[in-house]
């Protein structure tokens, strides 16, 4: 997991030459369409924050999600894979799985803009959440083969 500025993200070296392709479409092409590349896949989303309490982890097994928020806030939780408990089963052609992680060791925050999040395959990730009051969010998660 990276969690970040936006205006930091060059310092990061990544030797998945495909994350480091999106890295930098995040850092100088954030708003616009994404090049044809078979390096990632950039999906703009809009959608209303749930409780925490109504959303499960999500982790996959092919991919690395990036997670940029351009509007609104979203409440995330992050936490290793191995505290997954409660699995689903995985679901290989949509590269997921959901569970639940009741180990207090994890990563909780908001994800606002100017800030994006990294997450690996082993990390498991509440996304889309509210603690206190629901929130239209404008976001684009990048999806980056391992």
């Amino acid at each position: 997991m990276i969690y970040d500025k936006i205006s930091n993200a060059g310092q990061y070296a990544f030797e998945n030459h495909r994350l480091k392709s999106a890295v930098e479409d995040m850092r100088l092409n954030l708003h616009g369409e994404a090049d044809e590349t078979n390096d990632f896949q950039k999906n703009s989303i809009v959608f209303t924050t749930v409780s925490k309490e109504e959303k499960r982890y999500e982790a996959h097994r092919k991919f690395i999600d990036i997670h940029i928020v351009l509007e609104g806030q979203e409440y995330v939780e992050v936490s290793n894979v191995e505290c997954l408990s409660n699995s689903t089963a995985y679901d290989p052609d949509r590269d997921i799985h959901f569970g639940d992680v009741t180990s207090s060791l994890k990563f909780k925050g908001c994800l606002e803009p100017g800030y994006f999040l990294i997450c690996f395959p082993e990390d498991t990730h509440l996304v889309g959440a509210h603690e206190q009051a629901e929130q239209v969010v404008k976001k684009i998660i990048y999806k980056i083969a391992v």
